[in-house]
């Protein structure tokens, strides 16, 4: 919260300084030798003033080489050059007489934007692509080749590009837990926690196409998928009118989801959704980490806790996930007595495909809970009223998601007392 608050300050700090001339006043063209530096020529906009290229204020003082929506208080960022190298304060960033966009740090480190062929002008279009021009206006480099978490309309993904979440929503922007990628092998579009070499949860069974692109239309606003010669896969199917009133992205977020907003230019006060990939946002691989247990009771936001047993890793950061309260038993010195087991109703440890150690069919809850406890590999199962499924650890999708998990029951094995207090039995 303090950090949210040190960056609106700044903002504030930066956007009356913008009104005092601080932004640069953008040609149609940027010149070979401009600079910008924090605090006095702090971005270049576009003709229209919706968007800026420039030094975007984070936590600690330092700032992100990135291009944000000019016109709306939350200054929404779309897109920065250095995410996980935020800048200090005295840093610079140049279009070089020689044709380079460069971020320089007050060390001397020098960050280029742009390589191959030297540009000759730059300029921020009012759609928000921030372009390296050669001396024939032919494109050398834009922002829309390289995105980090956000498309825009008349952006394109193509197959092996990937957007990858912010690590912390406005707080921290660099490189977070989760992927959208447009896989270069066989077109299909994935969202994974890909540090869990996670296969995914949310994918569009695009397969087996030789070109598949992303496309996030214009004219429409709207998204899906073509191939070389058809429209694949729909995502956004409505969009307010006229579409020009409105302000158009769509985010890989830091909750794991991709979703589609828009913002009213007159008298906006928030981002809407529109479309999102995951309708239930405890779906999401991890979301909650190792052993934590996601609840979202209206579908919107979640919250991460720990089940019985366990206890958070950071409790100012429950989505980092939960460790064992006591050492779990290895099969040698187990021993049942030590245990009881926990039932939670509507809930369940999802895992993926064959990963589940058992399952018995035409089960009942009391035989569920004694053969959890007679079982030494597991402290785990669900029981959705037929069958009985036998967890492996560790687990990372424990959930209470409605309707998905609705009649489901998991069960978790708690210790009541650890082998010390049982005097070593």
């Amino acid at each position: 919260m303090a950090a949210a608050i040190i960056i609106r300050l700044v903002w504030s700090l930066l956007l009356a300084s913008s009104l005092h001339g601080f932004h640069a006043k953008t040609p149609a063209k940027i010149t070979l030798g401009t600079s910008l530096t924090p605090g006095v020529n702090s971005s270049w906009q576009s003709p229209s003033g919706d968007f800026a290229l420039g030094f975007y204020p984070v936590t600690g003082g330092f700032f992100l080489l990135g291009i944000w929506f000019d016109k709306i208080p939350e200054r929404t960022l779309i897109w920065s050059a250095n995410r996980d190298t935020p800048a200090p304060f005295q840093s610079t960033v140049n279009l070089t007489l020689d044709g380079r966009l460069v971020l320089i740090y007050p060390n001397g480190t020098r960050h280029f934007i742009n390589e191959g062929e030297a540009a000759n002008s730059a300029s921020m279009q009012d759609d928000g692509n921030f372009v390296l021009w050669n001396s024939f206006s032919r494109v050398l480099w834009q922002s829309f080749d390289s995105p980090t978490d956000t498309l825009l309309p008349g952006q394109i993904l193509n197959m092996g590009q990937k957007l990858y979440s912010n690590a912390n929503g406005t707080v921290d922007h660099s490189t977070g837990r989760f992927m959208l990628e447009l896989q270069d092998f066989d077109g299909n579009m994935v969202l994974s926690a890909y540090r869990f070499a996670d296969r995914g949860y949310w994918y569009t069974a695009t397969i087996n196409q030789k070109i598949v692109r992303l496309i996030f239309n214009q004219s429409t606003s709207f998204m899906y998928l073509i191939n070389e010669s058809e429209t694949i896969y729909k995502m956004t199917n409505n969009v307010p009118l006229p579409i020009k009133d409105y302000y158009h992205r769509a985010t890989v977020e830091d909750s794991g989801n991709f979703q589609q907003y828009v913002y009213q230019k007159q008298n906006g006060k928030q981002w809407e959704s529109v479309w999102k990939a995951i309708t239930e946002p405890c779906f999401v691989n991890a979301i909650c980490g190792v052993y934590g247990f996601c609840t979202s009771p209206d579908n919107q936001t979640i919250s991460c806790s720990c089940l019985d047993g366990f206890s958070l890793l950071n409790p100012s950061n429950p989505s980092k996930g939960c460790s064992p309260q006591f050492p779990i038993e290895q099969c040698g010195e187990y021993d049942s007595m030590n245990y009881k087991v926990v039932v939670i109703d509507d809930a369940d440890f999802p895992n993926d495909v064959f990963t589940d150690l058992e399952r018995i069919r035409n089960s009942d809850l009391e035989s569920c809970k004694k053969a959890l406890l007679d079982d030494c590999y597991t402290i785990a199962a669900s029981f959705n009223n037929t069958d009985r499924l036998t967890k492996r650890m560790p687990f990372l999708n424990a959930r209470q998601s409605l309707p998905s998990t609705k009649i489901i029951k998991a069960l978790i094995k708690v210790p009541i007392r650890t082998k010390r207090e049982s005097g070593g039995k």
